[in-house]
C-alpha cells in the first residue's frame, strides 16, 4: 500500500490507518482492496467506525480511574498495600503525577481540598470524564457525528498546552514534596 493510498483512506473514512495496518499485517493489500474499493464505490455498509478522539480517551481513562479510586480503598484498608511513585522512590525527585492516585480518592470521596492539595490536575481530568462521558453517548446513539482529526496546529498547540500542564504540576508536586526525600 502506498503512501497515497494510506493518506486516502485517512481522509475518506477518517480512520487511522497506521494501527490498522499493524493489525492487518502481512495482509496488507487485502486491507488497501477492500477499503480503497469501499471508498470508492461508496458502499461501506457502517463498517467505518472513528476510533475515539484523544479527548475522549482521556476522558475515558479518567473514568477508569474514578472507578479505581472508588475501588481502590477497599483494597489497601484490608492489605495495608500501597502504590509508591517509583521515580520519588528510586530517586527522590516527584514526577508530574505524583497524588494523583490519592487525589481521585479524595476527589470520589468529596474531599476537594484535600483532593486539591494532593494533585490539582485531577481536577482537569474530572472536567474531562464530565464533558467527555455525554459526549460519547450521543455519538453512540447517532446525535452528533464521529470526531474530525485535528489540524496539525491544534495537535501542536494542545501538546504544547499539555507540556505546560506537566511542567506546572512537577512544580507543585516538587514545592509540596520536596526535592531529593526518597518516600
Amino acid at each position: 500500500m502506498s503512501l497515497i493510498d494510506e493518506c486516502l483512506i485517512s481522509r475518506k473514512i477518517g480512520l487511522s490507518v497506521g494501527r490498522h495496518l499493524r493489525f492487518w499485517g502481512s495482509r496488507r493489500a487485502e486491507f488497501a482492496d477492500y477499503y480503497l474499493r469501499a471508498i470508492e464505490t461508496g458502499d461501506h455498509g457502517g463498517v467505518f467506525l472513528r476510533t475515539f478522539s484523544v479527548p475522549e480517551r482521556v476522558g475515558g481513562f479518567g473514568l477508569l480511574v474514578g472507578v479505581g479510586a472508588a475501588v481502590w480503598p477497599v483494597f489497601t484498608d484490608h492489605t495495608g498495600a500501597s502504590l509508591p511513585c517509583p521515580l520519588r522512590t528510586l530517586t527522590g525527585v516527584p514526577c508530574p503525577a505524583c497524588g494523583l492516585t490519592t487525589a481521585a480518592i479524595a476527589l470520589v470521596r468529596g474531599e476537594v481540598g484535600a483532593a486539591f492539595g494532593a494533585n490539582p490536575l485531577i481536577f482537569g481530568l474530572a472536567a474531562l470524564v464530565v464533558a467527555v462521558v455525554p459526549l460519547v453517548v450521543l455519538r453512540a446513539a447517532g446525535v452528533l457525528e464521529p470526531p474530525r482529526p485535528w489540524s496539525p496546529h491544534r495537535r501542536r498547540w494542545v501538546a504544547r498546552l499539555s507540556g505546560l500542564l506537566a511542567v506546572a504540576s512537577w512544580l507543585f508536586q516538587l514545592h509540596r514534596l520536596g526535592f531529593g526525600q526518597a518516600t
